[in-house]
């Protein structure tokens, strides 16, 4: 083969080349989706964590099968919710309440920020209780076949007869579903499949009949798009903090002049973030410290006669505090002696002289540093932040090297580029590799988390 004169016979190569990797690009871009819904299905796995959480990680509460979600008061519900494209999707759905999955986990509803659904395909989108779980949302059997759609196709106005009929639905975790696009056809006719997944149902917002709905996807009349699909995990994020409260606790609030006593601390946690907190957490405060002074691990001691309060303050913020009576005799200061130059021997070199004056500033230093690291552990208090969704990617900022590197690249491809066919294709192949690479990230992403 002559690869210099022949050069459609290398294009084509190259183009074939940058076709098949494409292709397995692509199929490794869904295989976590295939993977996932081979072992997602048979059970739901309920995570909680904490707004502005102290600890690293979400915890699991509970998980429950399939079997125990049917047990759950399981229902078949219609829906029917508006597309963004102006059509109405219906769909059957048989499964329990959200609201009753997050009761069976032993979660106060009350204390919910936000509900977050995993996904296999990586679409996440936060739910409240108020806007979504408990909202009142609605079934219109009629609305499939008495509608119109504006001439932009991103409305529709209910016509005569479309909101007859209505009926109050809940939000539910579908264990089967069935659904449809077309219109004319209404949510009863459907069959159901049992998914390897399962889906977020939530109904209708209220509508009137020759009232054009409103297309915005930001609180708009468009609820196709808050129902969620491929559900294989629930994450809660919990308001407040997993510290409920907090005391101290001392024996005798009296405590001798010149004398020290050990504070106790009892701490209110969340039991599954109880691990997150020790006594290097806590920052303690004195109110006068010439009284008494507190150090790092809540250890008083008495100075003076008086009285002090003592605050510990947990790293939510959370603080408690104590009051300290100093009791007793002052400590009377000792006469100090009239001071007398010793004798100077002149027989000490200069050297030593200059010695002696190293080690005492070096001791002074030391003594510094110790002071230093001490404050420093009294107050010292790391928070984590918590990433939502079901993959957290440590950034990673290219070194500058690296970055000239790229801006190199990139000009010297610009100023070589031709529009041969043989580019085009080494052009795909490049676009093919760079899709295989982002393709396997995903894979490895995906699996880390899961």
């Amino acid at each position: 083969m002559n690869w210099g004169k022949n050069g459609q016979t290398r294009s084509k190569i190259l183009a074939g080349m940058a076709a098949t990797l494409l292709l397995l690009s692509q199929f490794l871009w869904m295989l976590p989706a295939f993977t996932y819904a081979e072992t997602a299905g048979d059970v739901l796995v309920v995570r909680v964590q904490y707004y502005g959480e102290i600890g690293s990680k979400v915890r699991e509460k509970a998980r429950f099968t399939r079997k125990q979600l049917e047990a759950m008061g399981s229902r078949t519900y219609y829906y029917s919710n508006i597309t963004r494209v102006g059509t109405v999707m219906s769909m059957a759905a048989h499964g329990p309440e959200v609201m009753t999955i997050i009761k069976q986990a032993r979660i106060d509803p009350e204390s919910i920020k936000n509900v977050t659904f995993r996904t296999t395909d990586g679409y996440t989108r936060n739910f409240t209780v108020k806007n979504h779980l408990t909202a009142k949302k609605y079934y219109y059997p009629n609305l499939a076949s008495c509608y119109e759609r504006n001439d932009a196709g991103n409305a529709l106005t209910p016509l005569e007869g479309a909101t007859e009929d209505r009926e109050i639905v809940p939000a539910i975790l579908a264990l089967q579903f069935g659904e449809s696009k077309e219109p004319g056809i209404h949510a009863e006719d459907l069959q159901m499949d049992v998914k390897k997944t399962y889906r977020f149902c939530m109904g209708q917002g209220d509508l009137k009949e020759g009232k054009m709905t409103n297309p915005s996807d930001g609180g708009g009349d468009i609820t196709s798009m808050e129902s969620c699909h491929s559900i294989y995990g629930i994450d809660i994020t919990l308001a407040g903090s997993p510290i409920r409260g907090m005391s101290l606790d001392l024996d005798d609030p009296n405590i001798e002049v010149g004398s020290y006593k050990q504070i106790s601390v009892h701490l209110d946690v969340d039991e599954l973030f109880a691990d997150e907190f020790t006594a290097d957490d806590l920052t303690w405060i004195s109110s006068d410290p010439s009284i008494a002074e507190v150090d790092s691990d809540g250890e008083v001691t008495v100075h003076r006669q008086g009285t002090v309060t003592i605050t510990a303050v947990a790293p939510d913020g959370t603080k408690a505090s104590i009051t300290i009576n100093g009791v007793g005799d002052d400590e009377e200061e000792e006469e100090e002696e009239p001071y007398e130059e010793p004798e100077r021997d002149n027989s000490r070199s200069s050297n030593q002289r200059s010695s002696k004056t190293a080690e005492d500033a070096k001791t002074a230093e030391n003594t510094d540093i110790n002071e230093t690291e001490q404050t420093a552990k009294a107050v010292s208090i790391k928070y984590h932040e918590i990433v939502l969704g079901d993959v957290v990617v440590d950034e990673a900022a290219p070194t500058e090297e690296f970055r000239n590197k790229i801006s190199e690249d990139a000009q010297a491809l610009d100023e070589a580029r031709t529009y041969s066919p043989a580019a085009a294709a080494g052009t795909a192949a490049g676009a093919g590799s760079l899709c295989l690479a982002g393709a396997i990230s995903r894979i490895i992403r995906y699996r880390k988390n899961f």
